[in-house]
């Protein structure tokens, strides 16, 4: 079962997304101190755009990875199927994140990414990012961090999917992607946010069936926690929301932690 399709390739040189950038250098500078030279090389490699439509795929189970993306706009998703068709989504990309430069070293991709809506992508040649790596080692340091930051996701991600229950696991979720949004600047005027996600969709990624699903939003909007329509949600009460999701942000690694004074202690 495939819910993708996917459309022609156009790739093609854009202006930088001053946004888009500025995003991924706030990234690197939680990690790094970046130099001027260090700046250019990243607003370089970020170049060459590609417009997307909800549901395409940028990255196919198996396939022989040729590229790396950075989201510049809207929201993709990972994911995976099992053979009976079901499918388990294990995590969204925002504005200004990397989708898994570790593909460029693999022989073949270990799970698809898809797009939940309308959105633009950075398109990076591998070899052209092995490159600047090698001759800016503030970039791979920072890349590597945020890989680093990624797995402590996943780990949260399974803690949550494993051992909370639904109301908790949705609550938890929720603030994660509120506090992400946050981050990314993608909070509207009336301090809601878009999220494009159906219920569908919240069921393949929390484990649970659409109607458990519907039943526990329900009951968020009954206690004014929060309020979810037209794919827009917006927090009524972000204490008691963090509070029954036990939600605890230092896994995002959202303060800035230069981690270059203890690297270049060990001559790295």
């Amino acid at each position: 079962m495939n819910f993708f399709y996917e459309a022609p390739e156009q790739i093609e040189p854009r202006p930088i997304s001053f946004d888009a950038c500025a995003l991924l250098l706030r990234r690197f500078r939680k990690f790094v101190s970046l130099d001027a030279a260090d700046i250019a090389a990243v607003e370089h490699l970020l170049r060459n755009r590609r417009r997307m439509q909800a549901h395409e795929m940028l990255v196919r189970e198996d396939s022989k990875p040729d590229r790396v993306y950075l989201m510049t706009g809207g929201i993709g998703f990972r994911y995976r199927f099992l053979p009976d068709g079901r499918r388990q989504i294990f995590g969204y990309l925002l504005p200004g994140e990397l989708c898994d430069t570790a593909f460029v070293i693999s022989n073949a991709c270990d799970h698809n990414v898809g797009l939940l809506c309308d959105a633009e992508v950075a398109v990076i040649n591998p070899a052209e990012l092995m490159t600047t790596m090698v001759n800016h080692p503030r970039i791979e340091r920072g890349l590597l961090m945020m890989a680093l930051g990624d797995a402590a996701i996943m780990r949260e991600w399974l803690l949550n999917l494993g051992q909370r229950d639904a109301l908790h696991k949705m609550a938890h979720f929720f603030c994660e992607m509120i506090t992400r949004l946050e981050a990314a600047g993608a909070v509207e005027a009336d301090g809601s946010y878009a999220l494009p996600i159906t219920q569908n969709e919240l069921a393949d990624t929390l484990g649970l069936t659409v109607v458990h699903v519907n039943r526990t939003l329900q009951r968020l909007r009954h206690d004014s926690v929060l309020e979810w329509s037209r794919r827009r949600f917006k927090v009524l009460d972000w204490a008691l929301l963090a509070a029954v999701g036990g939600f605890n942000s230092n896994y995002l690694a959202l303060e800035e932690r230069p981690v270059e004074p203890r690297l270049n202690a060990y001559g790295c």
